[in-house]
């Protein structure tokens, strides 16, 4: 029964892995409604579909706001830093070129990447760009296709929890009940612990980055701070996908205005990892670094981007269901 449990749960996730993510990212989007919309009904003795949907609204005009303030300046600093990157890409690029070493390397270098390697390849550079545009755009519009169906599936999950739990139930065999109905409870609970802590870190290094990047003179301070914030959703690896965009476009100011964004990244990460998260932890759901990079590592290599985006709530709901359904380590079992 376990090796045809876990070969099932197997082709599941090979065959129908991406699935299994927009399903988990919609339950996470479900997540954050309902706790926002539980607190606006508390405050404003409205009903929770109410709730959910003026939560939706304001989430929709901050959106818009956002875009409209900053899309304009967004668009000028894409291109000083793409005209920042080309000088100083070529600037490089003759450096090395002028020295034995540096000339060695680039002769092993294809000419698309920079380099002196010519041929590997007959195809034009009119279609290889075209090629290149196709792939941008296809994969550009299947994500948000993927996201719209997400957002649309995390609303209607919020707005009616309690229809696709008791859904489920009534699929279980009647003796198997209350164990699924306490596992439901479980997961709930973890991922609601899950989020909200993920939430307070997201927005403490959210307003300590728009902060310090106001402070020194940085360009688009409160969307990188966004940026920032919003990376950080995933534990560790999110804060070096978070500065690579205040990075570049700290290079397209100066190389010291770099430096001092890297410096101040670094003291917002080490405050996180050794402030902040430990107080979170102790409060929300507590898994070690080493099983959480591992997770996303393994989620990643399976399930691509998105696996590598979900792995730690997937991975917490898994640590919470192994302990529920298992007994508690007897001291003298313990190594």
């Amino acid at each position: 029964m376990v090796v045809v449990v876990l070969g099932v749960l197997g082709l599941i996730i090979g065959t129908g892995g991406p699935v299994l993510m927009v399903v988990c990212a919609s339950a996470l989007v479900a997540v954050v409604l309902h706790g926002a919309a539980r607190w606006i009904t508390h405050l404003l003795r409205l009903p929770e579909w109410l709730s959910v949907m003026l939560m939706v609204l304001a989430l929709a005009a901050a959106a818009t706001a956002l875009v409209r303030v900053f899309g304009p300046e967004l668009t000028v600093q894409a291109g000083h830093l793409r005209t920042a990157l080309v000088s100083q890409i070529s600037t490089l690029h003759d450096r090395l070129n002028s020295g034995q070493f540096g000339h060695l390397i680039l002769d092993h270098v294809p000419q698309s990447l920079g380099g002196n390697q010519t041929g590997g390849g007959s195809r034009a550079p009119g279609l290889d760009f075209a090629g290149s545009m196709t792939n941008v755009l296809t994969s550009t519009f299947g994500s948000v296709g993927t996201m719209v169906v997400i957002v649309i599936a995390g609303i209607y999950f919020a707005l009616s929890p309690r229809l696709y739990a008791n859904g489920i139930l009534r699929l279980t065999p009647e003796r198997h009940r209350p164990l699924v109905r306490s596992l439901l409870q479980t997961i709930a609970h973890t991922l609601s612990a899950w989020v909200a802590g993920q939430m307070l870190d997201m927005t403490v290094v959210g307003v300590l980055t728009w902060l310090g990047l106001w402070a020194i003179g940085m360009p688009l301070a409160l969307p990188l701070g966004l940026i920032a914030g919003t990376a950080n959703f995933i534990p560790y690896l999110g804060a070096f996908v978070g500065a690579i965009p205040a990075l570049l476009i700290g290079l397209s100011v100066s190389t010291q205005e770099a430096l001092m964004v890297l410096g101040l990244y670094g003291v917002i990460q080490a405050f996180e990892g050794y402030v902040m998260s430990p107080f979170i932890q102790k409060r929300a759901v507590s898994m070690p670094p080493a099983l959480t990079i591992l997770s996303q590592t393994i989620f990643g290599a399976f399930l691509g981007m998105w696996g590598f985006i979900f792995a730690s709530p997937i991975t917490a709901v898994l640590l919470a269901v192994a302990t529920r359904l298992s007994a508690p380590l007897k001291e003298k079992d313990m190594l």
